[in-house]
């Protein structure tokens, strides 16, 4: 068997190459719609949770920063973000498969092009109450309710993931991933700098509106990508709906994705994936608000090191990941795997979920400089979520990739529920009692990791029969 490299597969063919490239361009875009006006309108919020507490204050311009540090307005920027998570969650965990299905029906495009309205009408949402005083600021929460349009963005990443499993092969799958990840992490590199740039000599709003411009790109490169769903299969799809109820068909859907689970292997990846929601939604905007208010920097200094989160994940995906997976080291560890391929994965998985836990824990400690490095260590176990989206495709058949990937939507939408909040929670409490308690939100997703990551590390049925037929036990 030729072994294979997770990040170094076979070459796409050349339809399959550029079809990949655009999806990747489209998913560069729409991240740069996420981090561009993520800072903004965490400012824009805290500007106006800032002014209940100050109604006497005219509105002549925004607060001075310095005064909107104040416990109780961090705190209730904390929850209304942990809540607006929720909210996005419920809506996806209600919307993900019947969207999923739908995109087995009539298309990727569709589906995502869907998505992206969805996301640019709640946005839309949010500017209109922020821009109008006398609109109460709990009207924001209502946001969500556009992305039942598309299903919001773990549809839209779903959706898009299943768009290059159409056209890739299980050899080049995870090389594709990887560059659809890159385009997702070159977003989070080019975003913060333009966010942060524009805050410095404008008002947040111009980043906060310029990020449409950004999921008008979006839709328009999708619109250059042709269709992924394979004409057979959709074809086939719609025979099977002709005469099916729309409500049956969602749940054989269903039934059928959630049967995956009775692999044991795959349900103990799939536990993985409530390792990334959490993690990135402490890394992206809470951390922004957790450095402004423990170290006293602006919003837009503190939307700087998010240009550095995305630097290092680029390098990890086109450095660090690929000299690790063609290492001596690991190669020979590979090599006594009945699958290679997969067998490097689940390694280079283990790596990044240490460091991911290990990031966290330095991201709790009192001075900057241990914060940031805690931060660029957690950075490098970035690679988790592609590398057991590859792990998990080697362990199921090609027909049930498009279900595999709802699959994992519904587990990272399922973790959205509790983030934002225990996040939320955890950081008003260590306002409270002060202190090193400051990083008791890092400290508690640090311990969190851990958990739901322990799973990666429980050796495979298939190498535990290989070591237990290769025993003495076995002898005659």
């Amino acid at each position: 068997m030729e072994e294979t490299t997770p990040l170094l597969g076979r070459p796409l063919a050349a339809p399959s190459r550029s079809t990949v490239a655009l999806l990747s361009l489209v998913t560069f875009s729409l991240s740069c719609f996420s981090s561009v006006g993520s800072v903004p309108l965490n400012r824009l919020l805290e500007d106006r949770l800032c002014r209940q507490y100050g109604a006497h204050h005219a509105r002549l311009s925004f607060f001075d920063e310095r005064v909107c540090k104040a416990d109780a307005v961090q705190s209730q920027l904390a929850h209304i973000n942990g809540i607006l998570e929720t909210l996005e969650a419920v809506v996806g965990l209600l919307v993900a498969f019947p969207y999923g299905a739908l995109s087995d029906k009539v298309g990727r495009k569709p589906v995502i092009l869907l998505s992206i309205a969805g996301f640019t009408l709640g946005s839309a949402w949010t500017a209109y109450v922020l821009a109008r005083d006398q609109a109460s600021i709990q009207a924001i929460l209502l946001a969500p309710a556009f992305f039942m349009i598309g299903g919001g963005r773990h549809v839209t990443y779903s959706t898009l993931f299943s768009a290059v499993s159409d056209v890739t092969t299980q050899q080049n799958r995870a090389s594709a991933f990887v560059t659809i990840s890159l385009g997702s992490f070159m977003g989070g590199v080019v975003g913060p700098v333009v966010s942060s740039g524009l805050m410095q000599v404008a008002s947040p709003w111009l980043p906060y509106l310029m990020s449409f411009v950004m999921g008008l790109l979006g839709a328009a490169l999708l619109m250059l990508v042709p269709e992924t769903l394979p004409p057979r299969k959709k074809d086939a799809e719609d025979d099977d709906d002709d005469d099916t109820p729309i409500l049956f068909s969602y749940l054989t859907r269903l039934r059928a994705s959630l049967s995956m689970l009775r692999k044991p292997e795959l349900a103990l990846v799939l536990v993985a994936f409530l390792a990334p929601v959490p993690m990135s939604t402490a890394a992206n905007q809470f951390f922004v608000q957790y450095v402004s208010k423990r170290f006293s920097w602006s919003m837009a200094d503190a939307g700087y090191l998010q240009s550095v989160r995305g630097a290092v994940n680029v390098m990890l995906l086109l450095v660090v990941l690929p000299c690790l997976g063609n290492s001596k080291a690991l190669l020979s560890r590979a090599s006594s795997s009945s699958s290679p391929a997969a067998a490097k994965d689940r390694y280079l998985a283990q790596l990044s979920a240490v460091a991911l836990t290990l990031g966290c824990l330095l991201m709790a400690g009192k001075s900057m400089r241990v914060v940031v490095a805690g931060f660029v260590v957690n950075t490098l176990g970035n690679g988790l979520a592609p590398l057991c989206r590859s792990l998990a495709a080697h362990l199921v058949a090609a027909h049930e990739q498009a279900g595999l990937q709802t699959l994992i939507a519904i587990v990272e939408a399922s973790s959205s529920l509790f983030a934002g909040p225990a996040l939320a929670f955890a950081l008003s409490a260590g306002m409270s009692w002060g202190g090193a308690w400051m990083g008791l939100p890092y400290f508690g997703l640090a311990a969190f990791l851990f958990f739901v990551t322990s799973p990666l590390f429980v050796p495979a049925r298939s190498r535990l029969r290989e070591k237990l037929k290769s025993s003495d036990l076995f002898e005659p």
